[in-house]
């Protein structure tokens, strides 16, 4: 009988965690009909490690035809090289099993062995991630370079009062505590981290004793209104 294997990875567990991923997968599988046997978990660098540490081999070498390999996004599959990438994919699609693309619902199968396009197309994706990255961390080097020139803070200032996207769901977050909703689920069904989550709760406990300290909190008022009012900006 076929089985489905599950292939999550992150890069840096104190950053990140794989809630979103397995979300995603979660809701893949069952919107498809696929149980899935066994999950893998990693919590590796794909720029640092190779396939056989990130426990790809170990995967591939347990496949059986019809088997099926769920995965977020082709990035999860490493980093560290485009022919590694290949390789995997190859030794995947010659077991006879298939590997689906759960971000955006890709799947390459083994009818797809000699369809190059599907493979470059993949490939492709692959490489546009590996590419962003690299620029993302030349800019921020770049940008830290110039304000260094210019004798300014390098990075955000500590303490900087700053805008959260969980801010507008304040609300909806406390009345999932006061429910007994554990931090991690009420981060999957907010689609951010576990880590997000409490640096944020931890944040909004912060800013509430500096505004009573200053004489600005109110009884009921919203975490973006203590906001405004620590920045001066009173309305």
């Amino acid at each position: 009988m076929a089985k489905n294997y599950a292939y999550l990875r992150i890069s840096d567990a104190h950053k990140q965690d794989t809630t979103g991923q397995r979300d995603r997968i979660t809701r893949y599988a069952a919107s498809h009909g696929l149980f899935i046997y066994k999950w893998y978990e990693y919590n590796l660098s794909g720029s640092q490690t190779n396939k056989t540490k990130r426990g790809l081999i170990d995967l591939i070498e347990r496949l059986a035809p019809g088997d099926r390999v769920l995965v977020n996004d082709i990035e999860r599959l490493g980093r560290d090289s485009i022919s590694d990438i290949m390789e995997v994919l190859t030794r995947i699609i010659n077991a006879g099993a298939e590997i689906h693309f759960c971000m955006n619902g890709d799947t390459l199968t083994p009818s797809h062995k000699n369809d190059v396009g599907q493979f470059f197309i993949q490939i492709g994706r692959a490489f546009a991630a590996q590419d962003f990255s690299k620029q993302r961390s030349l800019k921020a080097k770049a940008a830290a370079a110039r304000r260094q020139a210019q004798n300014l803070p390098a990075g955000r200032a500590t303490g900087a009062i700053i805008k959260s996207k969980l801010d507008e769901r304040e609300n909806q977050i406390l009345f999932w505590l006061s429910q007994d909703v554990f931090k991690n689920e009420i981060a999957r069904r907010l689609n951010v981290s576990s880590t997000a989550l409490i640096k944020w709760l931890d944040r909004r406990d912060e800013l509430i004793c500096q505004a009573r300290e200053r004489g600005l909190y109110e009884n009921g008022l919203s975490l973006i209104e203590i906001k405004k009012r620590l920045k001066g900006k009173i309305i």
